[in-house]
């Protein structure tokens, strides 16, 4: 892909640079240097998960957990969990360690990963992360070393172990096959767009904000309201828009109560051209002002915990 090819000569520069910054840490290593592994006990993986997120939660003894985390309607995370910060503000290399039994398999080097200083001193973007996770499904060990600065303090290294990985895995795959498509921030306020002058049928793509909707509050008994808010741009009268503003308005909750919203906690209003989202002085600006808006309204009294969780 553009942008990722990495040329012999700095491929070269970087193994270098990175068999340099190991040996540095094996030559100023202490004997009581900071190592945190399951070593050859049995690993400790779990699994949690909902309609709301799916995690797989891997135990550190001493240090804390290495935590896969993917929230509904969000992409995938990678992050370290500690009791206590324990890596300095930085850089760490990562490093897959193959499995024992895989001899012909080498260390593959993934570069540097920022560090913070924090109980959540590391966290990965999506592509590292399920880089990972398929990684961990064939077996290696993924190494994480905070190196010292010129010797004066102790690395710190934490380990992925892959024991018991993939029972836990299954679970976790399972999980995002029934996770919901969205998230409570996601919907809580939702704008359908409709073409110009003109009352027509919902198109495809703005049903789909509207299904995800019904999808969610299928599983969410919190959403205990629905305010549904028609309006227009400013072209026509101001007479028309009005008309055109409620019969919008009204399609909206026609096709959610069809969907099999409850029609008593809908309430519906329009507002013809009076509240405009932003000026009506360009198309674009008029392509925004032309919606339905869909807000929910929670119970904080019921608001399932694990969707809290994520």
């Amino acid at each position: 892909m553009v942008g990722q090819v990495i040329t012999t000569k700095k491929w070269l520069e970087r193994s270098l640079v990175s068999a340099a910054l190991l040996l540095t840490a094996a030559l100023h290593l202490p004997a009581h240097a900071a190592i945190y592994t399951n070593g050859i006990e049995p690993s400790s993986w779990r699994y949690e998960g909902s309609a709301y997120g799916c995690s797989l939660v891997h135990d550190v003894p001493y240090y804390g957990e290495a935590v896969f985390k993917t929230r509904a309607g969000m992409a995938s995370r990678f992050y370290l969990d500690a009791k206590a910060p324990r890596f300095k503000s930085g850089q760490a290399l990562m490093i897959l360690q193959p499995p024992a039994w895989r001899h012909n398999l080498r260390a593959q080097d993934l570069g540097f990963v920022t560090v913070d200083q924090s109980r959540r001193p590391v966290t990965l973007e999506t592509k590292l992360t399920e880089r990972l996770l398929a990684e961990l499904n064939v077996g290696y060990e993924v190494e994480l070393t905070r190196m010292p600065w010129y010797g004066a303090e102790s690395a710190t290294r934490v380990y992925v172990s892959p024991i018991g990985f993939r029972d836990a895995y299954k679970y976790y795959l399972d999980c995002l096959a029934d996770l919901l498509p969205v998230n409570f921030e996601q919907i809580e306020r939702t704008a359908v767009y409709f073409g110009s002058g003109r009352f027509e049928p919902i198109a495809s793509e703005q049903k789909l904000k509207l299904d995800n909707i019904v999808r969610y509050c299928e599983v969410d008994p919190s959403v205990k309201q629905f305010y549904i808010d028609g309006h227009t741009d400013s072209v026509g009268t101001r007479a028309d828009n009005f008309i055109l503003a409620e019969n919008r308005a009204k399609q909206v909750s026609d096709y959610l109560i069809g969907q099999g919203l409850p029609a008593e906690k809908i309430t519906v209003r329009w507002h013809g051209e009076r509240y405009p989202a932003t000026e009506n002085a360009t198309v674009e600006g008029r392509s925004q002002n032309r919606r339905v808006t869909v807000r929910l309204e929670r119970d904080p009294a019921l608001i399932p915990k694990e969707s809290l969780d994520y």
